[in-house]
């Protein structure tokens, strides 16, 4: 039993906790903050419609296309001079 613990049993729980480490480490390494981004259908962004995926933090504004024309995405939040949610809050794509 002792041979067996030092010649196959050892080696396979070193190789899970290296395979473990591995994936902790790399999701350690993930800065992306996903969010809906909707196209706002009216001046106020009370009307929205789903379009993609975008991020928190950023430079460049997140776009969708429809044709030829280019419309910003936002997120949503509670937006307290409508007071209610709305579509209103900036994000960008990517890095």
């Amino acid at each position: 039993m002792k041979k067996f613990f030092k010649t196959a049993a050892m080696p396979i729980a070193v190789f899970v906790m290296a395979i473990g480490a591995a994936f902790a480490t790399n999701a350690m390494k993930s800065t992306f903050a996903a969010e809906q981004g909707y196209q706002q259908l009216d001046n106020v962004g009370i009307e929205c419609i789903q379009r993609a995926s975008c991020d928190t933090d950023g430079t460049v504004t997140c776009t969708w296309k429809v044709g030829s024309v280019t419309h910003n995405l936002y997120g949503m939040q509670f937006d307290s001079k409508l007071g209610r949610t709305a579509c209103t809050k900036p994000l960008y794509i990517k890095p």
